[in-house]
């Protein structure tokens, strides 16, 4: 074939307009000469309109090629673009649409091995009885198209000249008679809120979008202008702050970090008398100067000697348990919510932030069950802290450790909570009180910054008072009115000074085992019963047999492997038991005894971009040293281009089977084999499918 149908790609508009007539023509023509082409046309003599208008409008709108347009490309042309910038006179001018455009990739598919032809091809068949009634939904079309809809409704003929005026004179009047009626802005419709693929959920958290809850009824078009305004910002941010040839992974970090916190490295954050005075006089207790003592031990009672079985994947309080223990809380809150998460209830979701990062608290197996129990070591320290010091600790563990991963946030992992709330102070404090009602809401001011949580543990820790109102129907917490306490200023700005005396930086980050009181200089002058500091057990190291179950979709592996071994050597096991060459780089990502995030990186991978520290590589961990109880989840990204995504769980830890003969014959031990592969479950799936395949 002669003529080029990736001409289009990679221009821009400009580039693209002066060849669009000529390639549309161009490839209708191939498209008439097929044996596809030849079949439709004798079905349907006269077409060529669709597909030219689909290529021009996917083109000029969406700036979609062929040759690169993927299933979800065409369904946004299809659902959004057309019934929004095209105008149909009558519905019969829509029957041919589907037809004419499944013929045409289908003829894609077959002549041009389009890797997404063949499942456009299907989704446009999907779509049949649709596709007509999106052309006439007045609530899928801009004002013009509204209007020419309006304008047939009402009986006149829109193609004329005297009856579009006639009309518009019409239509003047209504707007004069009751302004606010006007029927060519139609309500907005909206729609449950249904969860959103897990990729897609990563980078909403990244951007820091915060979706509603499940269920809650959205408007698509709000919640998409959200996102474009966060993908706005973030894109923004990163042009500003890009490194420099001179620069490290951690000054671009530090660079990133002060311009999301608004506060220049010079800037003074030095107390008032009247803040020292207040500091000095300040009697910490279970209530003063807020109830979170009262409220985490409440927390920890609930728990209890025999724990609290937790949800799946993110590990957070059961659903049955949760509107129990708020009513155990200083202050229940109320929601309207049938299905609620444990986000839907701030305070609680804030203390069982704390609980993490301090460790008091781990995730322990039992069965097919997950509890989150208590962590003898440090419980047993904890008990034994005056509450000045534990005030002072679960401040640091908000402030410095406290992290979005911790309560299964994957939002920008460069920023902590502290870094939240210290950059979203300035706002609470701008105002002596905040008000809302049911049309604006306090969660659309503080929703990322702090974060609804961080509100409630700025009420608990006595930093601002919240009052609360009646919840709407089918809503969450309602907050009527947020107001700064005078603590607040004089608090966050010791923790300013600190974080900024560390060059935005804290050990913690780089080596979560370090022991609490980072925040003790700081504080401790104003602070003197501040002595004790919790410090976090080590785990020990098991070179125990390792039997992990390895899932890739429906097909799975059962792999024992010894903790002598390095996930290097994992690796090799689990490429081998699918038949994948080992050419491309790896990472296994595995949540620490906290709840936060490591990437264990291959030998020859470079670290994070948002990363302080040296990146940990698979040649140098060894699987006896993960913080892994029985039932824990790792996460192994083969191949970062195509991204295969395996599932490896711990079922359980058992002594090498060459120990146990040792023992009993009383011989010299031998060497145990590193690992072996027991069972196999299922065809391996192809390393490199055929570029035919659906997508």
């Amino acid at each position: 074939m002669t003529f080029d149908i990736r001409q289009l790609d990679g221009l821009d508009y400009d580039g693209a307009e002066p060849l669009l007539d000529d390639y549309i023509n161009g490839v209708i023509r191939e498209f008439i000469e097929s044996e596809v082409g030849k079949a439709h046309t004798q079905a349907y003599p006269t077409g060529g309109f669709w597909i030219g208008t689909f290529i021009e409008m996917a083109f000029t709108y969406g700036e979609f090629t062929l040759a690169k347009m993927s299933k979800g490309d065409a369904q946004l042309v299809m659902a959004n673009i057309l019934p929004r910038k095209l105008t149909l006179l009558d519905p019969s001018e829509a029957e041919d649409a589907i037809p004419e455009l499944v013929a045409f990739w289908t003829f894609l598919k077959q002549e041009y091995k389009f890797r997404s032809a063949g499942a456009i091809a299907k989704y446009l068949t999907s779509i049949q009885d649709k596709f007509q009634d999106w052309m006439f939904d007045s609530t899928r079309g801009g004002i013009a198209k509204n209007f020419m809809m309006q304008g047939m409704e009402a009986g006149f003929d829109m193609s004329s000249q005297s009856d579009v005026e006639a009309f518009q004179a019409e239509y003047n009047q209504r707007i004069k008679a009751d302004p606010q009626n006007n029927p060519l802005i139609p309500a907005e419709p909206t729609v449950p809120m249904t969860a959103p693929p897990p990729d897609v959920k990563q980078f909403l958290d990244l951007m820091g979008v915060e979706l509603p809850e499940e269920g809650e009824q959205v408007n698509p078009a709000e919640l998409l202008g959200k996102i474009m305004d966060a993908a706005d910002q973030m894109a923004d941010l990163l042009d500003a702050n890009a490194p420099t040839a001179k620069q490290g992974p951690g000054d671009f970090l530090r660079s990133l970090r002060t311009d999301l916190m608004g506060s220049p490295l010079d800037e003074d954050f030095s107390l008032s008398e009247q803040d020292i005075t207040l500091l000095e006089a300040l009697t910490i207790s279970e209530t003063q100067p807020g109830p979170l003592l009262k409220d985490f031990q409440t927390l920890l009672a609930f728990i209890g000697p025999e724990g609290r079985t937790v949800s799946g994947k993110r590990q957070q309080i059961s659903m049955k348990d949760l509107a129990e223990l708020n009513q155990q809380l200083s202050t229940p809150i109320d929601i309207d919510l049938k299905r609620p998460a444990q986000k839907s209830y701030p305070p609680i979701h804030g203390l069982y932030l704390l609980l993490r990062a301090t460790g008091i608290v781990k995730i322990v197996a039992k069965g097919k069950k997950q509890f989150l129990v208590l962590n003898p070591p440090v419980y047993d320290l904890w008990q034994q802290f005056n509450p000045t010091e534990r005030y002072c600790t679960l401040l640091e563990a908000w402030l410095i450790r406290g992290h979005g991963e911790m309560l299964g946030e994957d939002r920008m992992g460069y920023l902590t909570e502290g870094n939240r709330c210290i950059q979203s102070w300035h706002k609470i404090v701008e105002k002596k009180k905040h008000t809302y009602n049911q049309k604006r809401t306090a969660q659309d001011s503080f929703s990322f910054y702090p974060g609804i949580h961080n509100l409630a543990l700025m009420e608990m820790f006595g930093l601002v008072n919240i009052t609360t109102g009646k919840p709407d129907v089918g809503k969450g917490w309602r907050i009527k009115s947020i107001e700064a306490l005078s603590l607040g200023t004089p608090v966050l700005n010791l923790v300013k000074n600190a974080f900024l005396e560390n060059n935005m930086t804290w050990p913690s980050g780089v080596d979560p085992s370090v022991p609490y009181g980072e925040l003790q200089d700081a504080l401790q002058p104003y602070f003197p019963k501040w002595q004790k500091t919790l410090v976090l057990p080590s785990s020990d190291f098991r070179p125990d047999r390792h039997i992990f179950k390895v899932s890739l979709g429906k097909i799975w592996r059962r792999i024992a492997i010894s903790g002598d071994a390095t996930l290097e050597d994992l690796s090799a096991y689990i490429l081998s038991s699918v038949e994948f060459d080992s050419d491309h780089l790896d990472s296994f990502t595995y949540a620490n005894e906290m709840g936060r995030k490591v990437e264990v990186l291959h030998p020859f991978a470079k670290g994070g971009f948002f990363s302080d520290e040296e990146p940990l590589h698979t040649d140098a961990v060894k699987i006896g040293s993960l913080p892994l109880s029985e039932g824990s989840i790792m996460e192994y990204l083969f191949d970062f281009g195509d991204c295969w995504t395996f599932q490896v769980q711990l079922e359980m830890i058992e002594p090498n089977p060459d120990q146990i003969q040792s023992t009993r014959t009383k011989k010299k031990k031998k060497k145990a084999p590193v690992g072996e592969i027991l069972e196999v479950h299922g065809e391996p799936p192809k390393q490199y499918p055929g570029s035919d395949e659906d997508w």
